[in-house]
């Protein structure tokens, strides 16, 4: 059975805060020495607490909208569904793939330059499994908000929040700014000498172009992707339902989700809900007491959907259609 200290815990809430902290840094803010630091961080990974150092990176400053598609599916065997994930899995359009429980039993996150963009990224997938499709729905994203993992450490400080989802627009990148966010959102720790090498840089290009990027708020942080099984953390979604959501009280939603550490996302969207919340919890009990705390300071919900997510197939920040042929490039 794994063991996760409060030292583990110290360093898995660092990383989560700025994954590219050099170690002799963090190891300063954790009193202790590098040499233990750098031991607990391979620890971690070798356990697979760890599964990425990760970019998060904004698509709408790269002219994509973000869309989220839920399937419940009918006479779906075994080899078709591992099908179906595969296509899902290798097209570069999409981002997020996760198996649920409840009323759908998937959903996936898309992202494209418009409607007509997205009909045309789904129509192979609906033409191929269409058949296996007993219900579907979709909602366009107009704001999506990250959470820092305070429930780390069950931290009072005041959580980061990272967000996207303003008008989306291409800030046309050049090929380097490509590969370097590539490699970024893939493994967030590695040094500029060796994406220089990798991309046929210099380090002071390279340097010099991640200041930018973060600058532009391209990138909006460096975090880790952890296995929440192996914290004994449950990942639930509720889909929440209003007649009118209207901006004052989007920004008390904002402020309440900072408030509870076990939120890690919340999203606006238009479409049959105008709100999802994403949590973290130790099991349905718990769940459903933080829907009891949102339904008491936000009566006027109607309802929810509930969802669990057992298995995520697939999260990349950086994914294929942010290649050179797909993004438009400058000389």
């Amino acid at each position: 059975m794994l063991k996760i200290d409060l030292i583990d815990r110290k360093i898995l809430y660092e990383l989560d805060h700025n994954a590219r902290l050099p170690l002799t840094q963090m190891a300063k803010k954790l009193r202790i020495s590098r040499e233990t630091l750098n031991y607990r961080i391979k620890n971690l990974e070798k356990e697979g607490v760890i599964t990425k150092y990760v970019a998060q990176i904004d698509p709408t400053k790269l002219g994509y909208s973000v869309f989220k598609l839920f399937f419940k599916f009918q006479n779906l065997s075994r080899e078709k569904e591992k099908e179906l994930l595969d296509w899902l899995i290798n097209n570069p359009y999409i981002y997020w793939v996760a198996s649920s429980k409840g009323k759908w039993d998937l959903n996936i996150t898309v992202f494209a330059r418009n409607i007509s963009h997205l009909d045309e990224i789904l129509s192979g997938f609906i033409n191929k499994f269409g058949s296996f499709i007993a219900e579907q729905e979709f909602n366009t994203t107009l704001k999506v908000g990250i959470l820092s993992k305070n429930w780390l450490m069950e931290s009072k400080k005041e959580r980061e929040l990272r967000s996207f989802g303003a008008e989306s627009k291409d800030l046309n990148l050049d090929q380097i700014d490509v590969e370097i966010l590539r490699l970024l959102a893939n493994n967030a720790r590695m040094n500029v000498l060796e994406m220089a090498k990798k991309i046929k840089s210099t380090a002071r290009i390279v340097a010099y172009r991640i200041k930018d990027l973060e600058k532009k708020r391209i990138i909006l942080g460096y975090s880790i992707s952890v296995d929440y099984e192996k914290l004994s953390k449950q990942f639930f979604k509720a889909n929440i339902f209003f007649n009118v959501l209207d901006r004052n009280t989007k920004k008390k939603i904002e402020e309440y989700c900072k408030s509870r550490p076990n939120i890690i996302y919340f999203i606006f969207c238009v479409g049959s809900w105008p709100l999802e919340i994403e949590f973290l919890v130790k099991d349905n009990s718990e769940f459903y007491q933080e829907m009891d705390l949102f339904r008491e300071q936000f009566p006027e919900m109607k309802g929810h959907e509930t969802l669990i997510f057992p298995k995520e197939y697939k999260f990349e920040w950086m994914p294929a259609c942010y290649g050179i042929d797909n993004v438009r490039l400058t000389n």
